[in-house]
């Protein structure tokens, strides 16, 4: 940047373009390098501005016909010009949006970058394309251009790398970078605005492997004095809620448990574990021996019911069954069946591990607990 920067600030005469005052401007952009090329930035802008947006012919200037030169522009001004020249500033930029907004109108980045860069100058008109190019606002993020939506992080990622390999131009190459970036970041964090639905969901299917280190002892496993075999019982729902809220916690500190919905009448419905972030409960559901694959899927189904309902935060449910029969020739049945249930995002099925003898199956003919409020 600086080397470009450097090139641009030396422009004389016929040299001077609408790219060299962009290049200026985003290095003003950048902390280390605004004390240096500032006074250049601000005379090359006296340049710009000093020039018709549209010549004779109608031929648009460089900063008209390129949003990149106006978002150079933009950054330059917004961290390197004082408040005369910014005055001045303002009403020419508003100007050079309304011409550019009539010659860019097809719905690619560029016109995204370009009702993004109306905005910060408060053009009402500047509409929400950006939405529609999900890298670019990662992109523009670190510098408080953009919001990306923290929950699509793999399609920004996507979305950046697609037809990467057409890119020319080198500020588009670095945007591009600057959206990679952010996402690999985030997915690195590994918080909740790094993990998506499709995440929560992989990680309760690997449940089952935490019973490769499950304490169930026959037997005392050290010689203290005093020391009993200890065997964690699994024997209802919250048991297998406590469990998952353990898994699951560390992980996404945003989870919470037992979140109450809009009630339907006297019934106050109740979430077992919820993500607001992501619009997701996760329905914990224990699946007696006793009990029919007909009749679990109608309590799941009626579940989604309330929780799904316009007037709730929530948009997806994915049910987290512990079989306590370990029935597999039945759960490919009870999968099918759920989902072909609006709403519901994937079923994620752990079986009662072996080592759990029968004799601590006795609540295995139980009631699964209430959703009423108390």
């Amino acid at each position: 940047m600086e080397h470009a920067a450097s090139r641009a600030a030396a422009a004389k005469g016929g040299e001077r373009s609408s790219r060299n005052v962009a290049v200026l401007g985003f290095a003003c952009g950048v902390e280390k390098s605004k004390a240096r090329f500032a006074a250049d930035f601000a005379t090359q802008l006296e340049w710009s501005m000093g020039r018709p947006n549209l010549a004779t012919g109608g031929e648009p200037c460089g900063v008209v016909a390129d949003p990149l030169n106006f978002a150079g522009v933009m950054a330059g001004a917004e961290d390197g010009i004082d408040a005369a020249l910014r005055q001045r500033f303002e009403q020419w930029a508003k100007a050079v949006w309304k011409d550019a907004d009539g010659l860019i109108s097809d719905g690619g980045w560029r016109r995204a970058l370009l009702d993004v860069s109306g905005r910060r100058i408060s053009i009402a008109k500047a509409g929400g394309a950006v939405t529609d190019v999900v890298w670019l606002a990662a992109a523009l993020q670190e510098r408080g251009w953009g919001e990306p939506a923290e929950k699509a992080v793999g399609g920004i990622l996507k979305a950046a790398i697609s037809d990467a390999a057409k890119v020319t131009d080198g500020f588009e190459a670095g945007l591009r970078l600057a959206a990679i970036d952010w996402a690999v970041q985030r997915a690195m964090d590994f918080d909740i605005t790094a993990l998506t639905v499709s995440d929560v969901a992989t990680v309760l299917h690997r449940v089952p492997t935490v019973f490769q280190r499950w304490t169930w002892e026959d037997k005392p496993r050290t010689a203290k004095q005093g020391a009993q075999p200890r065997q964690w019982h699994i024997d209802n729902e919250y048991h297998f809620q406590s469990m998952l809220y353990a898994v699951l916690k560390p992980l996404i500190p945003a989870l919470e448990e037992e979140q109450y919905l809009p009630p339907t009448g006297t019934y106050q419905p109740r979430a077992d574990l919820c993500l607001l972030g992501l619009e997701l409960v996760v329905e914990v559901k224990f699946w007696y021996r006793n009990k029919s694959v007909k009749e679990l899927t109608e309590e799941i189904a009626a579940d989604l019911t309330l929780y799904l309902r316009k007037d709730s935060p929530y948009r997806a449910v994915i049910a987290a069954i512990w079989d306590d029969g370990a029935r597999t020739e039945e759960q490919a049945e009870l999968k099918r069946g759920l989902k072909g249930l609006s709403g519901l995002f994937d079923v994620a099925i752990v079986n009662r591990p072996s080592c759990m003898n029968d004799s601590a199956m006795a609540s295995s003919s139980g009631k699964p607990k209430s959703r009423r409020q108390g």
